[in-house]
């Protein structure tokens, strides 16, 4: 949800320096719409918002505001076209490329998201958000070396971010660096033991090793850590029948079949005859 950070008393000190000093027309209209927009009142924020660009027409923080007042009301070629005033007239400001990349993302324009994204790296590179989310980009793309390159910053930057470690595993596990995969995954069960995706994963990188035991006991954790995620169960049965154990196997597929899971059925037909 789009709001200003700061109350507006504060943001007169911060971006404006102007505690005890008279305020300008477009300093009093901006900070009295970023009131209005911590009360909710959008239609009369914007009224304010408006009557500051009125009162100087190079003001980029209020086009910024008024970009984020018109993504909340669902005008977003309005909201891109603030954006894009916010950084006309202050080339520096990350932020509205950010805000712009994913509007941009979500109205499917994938090419300029991505050109306003990396525009927001270069601007500043410790922008953590802003990295893992080219790296998802490259990730969906298929551009897996890429994304491992922008999530190795991204956890120079923070390196107890879960996430950061399970896409990266993942993408090495496109890679077949089944073992490098393996000790992200391993990282990713450090940062966040109750993710029950780290030990899945790290259970299917063993298994494309033939390592079934080891897959097993990760698989043992995530029923234990969410029983109810019938996946588990499913590749823990196929782990068994590959161990030839079938018996334990066939258990397995047929508590995926109860809780409905769709390929449990053939699984179960295919090796528990």
């Amino acid at each position: 949800m789009y709001r200003s950070l700061l109350p507006a008393a504060l943001l007169a000190c911060v971006l404006f320096a102007s505690c005890g000093k008279k305020v300008s027309k477009t300093e009093e209209h901006y900070l009295k719409g970023n009131e209005l927009v911590l009360k909710d009142d959008l239609a009369n924020a914007h009224r304010e918002f408006e009557l500051s660009i009125e009162a100087d027409s190079t003001n980029w923080r209020t086009y910024y505001q008024m970009g984020g007042i018109s993504q909340l009301e669902g005008k977003f070629q309005d909201a891109l076209y603030y954006f894009d005033k916010a950084i006309q007239f202050n080339p520096q400001f990350t932020l509205a490329y950010y805000n712009k990349a994913n509007l941009e993302e979500f109205l499917g324009n994938e090419k300029q998201s991505l050109k306003d994204l990396n525009r927001t790296i270069q601007l500043k590179k410790d922008f953590f958000t802003a990295i893992l989310t080219k790296a998802r980009k490259e990730y969906a793309s298929g551009k897996f070396k890429e994304a491992i390159a922008d999530l190795d910053e991204a956890i120079k930057i923070r390196s107890d971010f879960y996430l950061a470690y399970s896409m990266r595993g993942s993408s090495k596990f496109q890679l077949k660096d089944f073992k490098g995969a393996i000790a992200d995954f391993e990282q990713e069960i450090k940062y966040a033991p109750s993710h029950v995706m780290g030990y899945v994963n790290k259970a299917l990188a063993h298994g494309e090793l033939k390592e079934y035991r080891q897959a097993i006991n990760d698989l043992n954790i995530a029923t234990q850590t969410d029983p109810m995620w019938s996946q588990a169960y499913l590749y823990r049965g196929m782990y068994y029948n590959l161990m030839g154990v079938k018996d334990s196997g066939c258990t397995d597929f047929r508590i995926a079949l109860k809780m409905h899971n769709p390929q449990a059925g053939s699984y179960e037909k295919q090796y528990c005859k």
